[in-house]
């Protein structure tokens, strides 16, 4: 039996600044720590092909001479509202991810050479579903999910940026990352469902 309702699904992103902060550094688009919920809100199936989508921008900072790598872990969790009875639930592997876009601010050293890992370079809001089902088929093919991030696994890499990881002040020695996510809305049994992300940066490569 499949349910008509889904409710809310939020992403919650941790992006801590790395124990080789000294070299690198990570933040939200105002030079904090990033902590931020990517949230999708009530979907409803039957709708759209198109997913409903959500995205987290944030920014990375390296002085490193041999660059540096971003690293990326999700967790998953349902908290069922309802009885399964053979309807299908909600998995890490219904939500895909990716990396739309990495733009250098004005003070970044060019050429750049940053590099989304396979997979990732994509926009799961622009995959559409042509049975109504999950289009989502995988890193490996293409087409990343937060089930490819069940262990931590590089996502993105490049050279350095600058020559310092200062913040303020205008600066503009950052690359700012945008991170998308998306679900196509279907029978789902009714429940609550969240994912922890944590992306991590380190000295490259």
């Amino acid at each position: 039996m499949f349910f008509k309702t889904l409710v809310a699904i939020s992403i919650v992103l941790w992006l801590p600044i790395s124990a080789a902060a000294q070299n690198n550094r990570l933040t939200d688009t105002a030079d904090a720590t990033l902590v931020a919920t990517a949230a999708f809100g009530t979907l409803t199936p039957g709708v759209s092909a198109t997913p409903a989508s959500t995205q987290v921008q944030f920014r990375l900072r390296s002085k490193n001479a041999t660059g540096y790598r971003v690293d990326g872990q999700a967790s998953f969790s349902t908290t069922l509202l309802a009885i399964a009875a053979g309807g299908a639930t909600e998995s890490a592997a219904d939500i895909g991810v990716g990396i739309t876009s990495i733009v250098a601010a004005s003070g970044v050293s060019l050429p750049r050479a940053d590099v989304i890992s396979t997979g990732f370079n994509y926009d799961p809001g622009a995959i559409s579903a042509v049975n109504g089902l999950t289009p989502f088929v995988g890193a490996a093919s293409g087409q990343a999910t937060l089930a490819d991030l069940s262990g931590s696994i590089k996502i993105l890499s490049g050279n350095k940026m600058a020559a310092n990881i200062n913040t303020g002040g205008g600066t503009t020695n950052y690359l700012t990352v945008t991170m998308k996510f998306a679900v196509v809305p279907q029978y789902f049994t009714p429940a609550n469902f969240s994912s922890v992300v944590t992306l991590t940066i380190s000295n490259g490569p």
